[in-house]
């Protein structure tokens, strides 16, 4: 069974950008003292050398778990750009 993802946790680097980390979540549910992310949560902004950063969010969340009426986010679940 995936993790569950919150606030702070990595999102993987791709193609030679960096990795980032989530940066928001749920105000209401709480992992480990921290927000729980969703999908559609964002991460930083990330970028490689000659490119400029470009944004990025969580695209896909459970099936069967939710949060303020969104997917939880899990551990490997998609981002939008690339990287899990």
């Amino acid at each position: 069974m995936p993790l569950a993802a919150k606030l702070t946790d990595k999102g993987t680097q791709h193609d030679g950008y960096y990795e980032t980390v989530i940066t928001a979540g749920s105000s209401t549910v709480f992992i480990d003292g921290l927000p729980a992310a969703r999908q559609g949560d964002p991460l930083t902004p990330h970028a490689k050398p000659k490119h400029p950063p470009h944004p990025r969010k969580i695209a896909r969340g459970s099936s069967t778990v939710f949060i303020d009426g969104l997917p939880a986010a899990r551990t490997g679940d998609a981002i939008d750009c690339g990287g899990v």
